[in-house]
C-alpha cells in the first residue's frame, strides 16, 4: 500500500512560485509595474552543475526573486541554447513561457526525494550550488507538465527568504532591482 501525505499536506509549505520568462529585465518590470511586485534581487549568469534526466550539463540562467508576503517569486531565463537538454528546454522549444514549477525549503532532502519517487514523481534534475547545497527537479509521471522543486535547507537560504520577506514589507518602490552578476566574479 502506498503511503501518501495526510491531505493537503504534501511535500511541505510552497515557499516560491517559479516562471520562465523570455527576458529578465522585462519580467521584473512587468510584475514591478503591472502588480508592484519588488524588490527585485536578480542573480545574472547562473553557471550550476546539474545532471539532468542523468547526464551531466551545465544549467545556465538569470533568476530574479521578490516576495508577495511570504511567497517568493522566482523569475528564470535560461541561457542555455533551447536545442540543449535542460530542464526548461521543452517549454523554449515550444516557445512557451509562463510557470514553470513550485518548491518547498526540504530539512531532509534525500528523505523527501525518496519519498516523492515513491509517490511517483522523478527526480529529473538534480543541481548542486558552489557551496554544495542541493536544489532537485522533480516532475510527475502522471501529469508531466507538473514540476516541484526541493530546496535543500541551509542557513544562508534561510536568511535569504527572511531578507527578502523584510524587504518587500519595507519597500517604498525605490531601486526595484538589485543585481549580483556572478560572471563578473
Amino acid at each position: 500500500m502506498q503511503a501518501f501525505p495526510a491531505p493537503g499536506a504534501g511535500f511541505g509549505r510552497i515557499v516560491h512560485i517559479a516562471y520562465l520568462v523570455p527576458d529578465m529585465d522585462a519580467a521584473m518590470a512587468h510584475w514591478t509595474a503591472q502588480a508592484g511586485v519588488g524588490p527585485w534581487l536578480c542573480f545574472r549568469n547562473i553557471d550550476m552543475a546539474a545532471t539532468y534526466e542523468g547526464k551531466p550539463i551545465r544549467l545556465r540562467i538569470h533568476e530574479g526573486l521578490a516576495y508577495v508576503g511570504d511567497m517568493q517569486i522566482q523569475l528564470v531565463q535560461s541561457l542555455n541554447d533551447p536545442s540543449e537538454d535542460t530542464p526548461y528546454a521543452a517549454m523554449l522549444r515550444a516557445g512557451r513561457y509562463g510557470m514553470h514549477h513550485v518548491a518547498c525549503i526540504s530539512p531532509d532532502i534525500g528523505r523527501d526525494i525518496a519519498r516523492a519517487e515513491a509517490q511517483g514523481w522523478e527526480a529529473a534534475c538534480r543541481m548542486e550550488d558552489a557551496d554544495g547545497h542541493r536544489y532537485v527537479y522533480c516532475r510527475s509521471r502522471a501529469m508531466p507538465e507538473v514540476w516541484w522543486e526541493f530546496l535543500e535547507e541551509f542557513p544562508a537560504l534561510t536568511q535569504m527568504y527572511r531578507e527578502g520577506i523584510a524587504a518587500a514589507a519595507a519597500w517604498d518602490g525605490s531601486n526595484p532591482v538589485h543585481n549580483i552578476d556572478y560572471g563578473a566574479r
